[in-house]
């Protein structure tokens, strides 16, 4: 699982299923997730999308036109599309006639498809997708989704850094490398300092909060301090400082103590408070924000990277 949520959408008409499109965006993002979807106008254009098996092609989840214009569709349509994605969760609808839609898939007994007339297909979305999750999101891969969107943010803090970095004068390299000199100071001093104490650590169960190198951390501040240095990005700095709250999230799941208890696991951080799953909703929508502000910042620093202006 990840941040993002895959539809491969059959729609001969795209334009229609606008506002469908924009508020199934709305209520996944209020649960931690980005939609992407990509629009076959047929099933076989849509056959092009998948991969040789349920994993390689990433599709989550199949949106289907009931009355598309060509290609096989109605009741012919419902049986292709459930051989040619045999491993596949598919929504058909249709603006009318859903009563016929749903006579058609509860006569063909066919698992894993489900109905919605086109005005009540957002909340038939999210309903899909809540029970999908339900099977592969409990909290301890809660966990690695956090541990895997922060790892993307800590590649494009490194890759906004080298960018500016190469397109800056001298002056400002030089800088640049003298922050990290300093930084480097700061941590041999905290080191020293955590050396003495670990040397006289009498248990071991405290060894686990000495944890320092040069990390995601530091270079997190260098970006900002450089940015700063600048004083034409004061709202991308209070974003960072933002982000640097979610990042001592991120490192305190690193060290969660788990319990199990038959086939459940329960999280504890390391003061005892159990992580729910409400807790990781809620840092799923802050990384979402997160990963969006550094991916665009990334882009717009190197303007041959897609996306890029």
């Amino acid at each position: 699982m990840r941040l993002d949520f895959n539809i491969l959408w059959v729609e001969d008409q795209p334009d229609a299923v606008k506002a469908q499109r924009e508020r199934i965006d709305f209520l996944l993002r209020k649960e931690g997730f980005r939609v992407n979807a990509e629009f076959a106008i047929s099933v076989a254009e849509a056959k092009t999308f998948l991969g040789n098996d349920i994993y390689g092609d990433h599709v989550d989840l199949v949106l289907m036109d009931y009355d598309l214009g060509s290609g096989p569709n109605g009741e012919a349509g419902i049986e292709m599309v459930r051989d040619s994605f045999p491993f596949k969760d598919i929504v058909f609808y249709s603006a009318s006639g859903v009563q016929k839609l749903q006579q058609s898939i509860n006569e063909g007994n066919l698992q894993g498809i489900f109905y919605s007339s086109r005005q009540d297909l957002p909340d038939s979305v999210v309903g899909v997708f809540k029970a999908l999750v339900k099977k592969v999101l409990d909290i301890d891969h809660s966990r690695g989704i956090v541990m895997g969107a922060t790892s993307e943010i800590d590649y494009f803090i490194n890759e906004c850094l080298v960018a500016i970095f190469a397109k800056a004068n001298q002056d400002h390299k030089t800088k640049a490398l003298k922050l990290i000199a300093e930084q480097i100071n700061e941590n041999r001093k905290t080191f020293d300092k955590e050396t003495k104490k670990v040397v006289a650590l009498t248990e071991l169960a405290a060894l686990a909060d000495f944890h320092h190198v040069y990390s995601s951390a530091h270079r997190l501040r260098l970006l900002r301090k450089i940015l700063e240095a600048a004083g034409t990005h004061s709202a991308e700095c209070e974003l960072m400082l933002k982000y640097a709250e979610t990042m001592q999230q991120r490192n305190d799941l690193a060290h969660v103590r788990v319990v199990r208890k038959g086939f459940s696991r329960k999280l504890f951080d390391r003061h005892g408070k159990e992580l729910t799953t409400d807790d990781m909703q809620a840092l799923r929508v802050a990384l979402l924000g997160h990963h969006e502000f550094f991916e665009k910042m990334i882009t717009a620093l190197h303007p041959e990277i897609e996306g890029g202006k």
